[in-house]
């Protein structure tokens, strides 16, 4: 398959998307869990449409790294660069904080999971 195919490329985005979705649901239950931290109702539509773009596109450029590393550097994009919206958004600093390192440990388990499946995934492939 070329590097870059359509089919290549809509598969990573709908893992990136699946990742998101997972992400959004739990963090969803984050922010129910204090009133202080409730949200309005656009913040998780915003949060899946932008965490899927970034995503997409950091994947690009770290796809050929270990499901670690990939996992890392696609957490932190994706978390840094949502928060500093929402910053601008004008939520608290404390609260921009507490919600990076909450949003980067959510995302950092969900996506090394499916990076490290689609790891075994390539390595039986290559078997048969």
């Amino acid at each position: 398959m070329k590097k870059n195919s359509i089919k290549n490329l809509i598969s990573i985005f709908i893992l990136v998307l699946v990742v998101i979705l997972l992400f959004s649901f739990i963090d969803y239950l984050a922010h129910s869990i204090n009133i202080r931290w409730a949200v309005p109702d656009y913040y998780f539509p915003h949060k899946i449409i932008y965490g899927t773009v970034i995503g997409f596109i950091a994947y690009l450029f770290i796809k050929k790294q270990k499901a670690l590393i990939k996992s890392l550097i696609f957490s932190a994009a994706i978390s840094i660069l949502l928060q500093i919206n929402y910053y601008f958004q004008g939520y608290p600093k404390e609260f921009v904080f507490l919600f990076l390192g909450i949003h980067f440990i959510i995302l950092f388990i969900l996506s090394f999971i499916a990076f490290r499946l689609l790891e075994i995934k390539k390595l039986f492939s290559k078997k048969l």
